[in-house]
């Protein structure tokens, strides 16, 4: 068996102007995202739900149109297609209207997790007698709250981590170029 030599490509010294403009453009997007949802959370989250209503009113049209098609082109009705059609419709159309009551929904059901997570912190601390674990509990127990009576507090949190993100990835892309 005959030996080949294996040569390797080396990258060659610094970056390509392309991947400092990805840099960029995701520093941006993060940058932006982050506002969005250190502002406005509830609204980032409706907007979710409109975005995952819209994918299956497409998704519902999709199998319509084959269900229809199919039975045009080629005289054969397949049912599932068309079950599957009008339940995706139907589910698109359910989670638009009420976009606004599954907001509600889960920002409660993250605050009860949240309230739960610190009551049992609260408990522990409280056994071990260790008050690090105490004071993270009753700051558990304010966000719960926080997210179920104003604001989804996790996504604020999120939103805030996009922003400190892009902004490392803007001071390094500034001491990058200083090179």
């Amino acid at each position: 068996m005959k030996k080949e030599k294996v040569t390797l490509i080396k990258p060659k010294k610094g970056e390509d102007r392309g991947s400092k403009d990805t840099k960029m453009i995701s520093a941006i997007l993060s940058l932006i995202l982050g506002i969005i949802l250190l502002t406005n959370s509830t609204k980032a989250v409706i907007i979710v739900f409109y975005m995952i209503g819209g994918v299956f009113l497409l998704i519902g049209l999709y199998y319509l149109i084959r269900y229809f098609k199919m039975k045009k082109d080629m005289h054969i009705e397949d049912s599932s297609l068309f079950v599957l059609g009008t339940s995706a419709l139907f589910i698109g159309i359910v989670i638009l209207i009420l976009s606004g009551a599954l907001e509600t929904f889960l920002r409660f059901i993250i605050g009860i997790i949240l309230i739960f997570n610190g009551l049992r912190n609260f408990i522990l601390s409280i056994q071990m007698r260790n008050y690090v674990t105490l004071v993270i509990a009753i700051v558990l127990i304010g966000m719960g709250l926080y997210t179920i009576l104003a604001e989804n507090i996790v996504l604020q949190i999120v939103g805030a981590l996009f922003i400190v993100s892009s902004i490392t990835d803007f001071v390094s892309l500034f001491l990058e170029n200083k090179k």
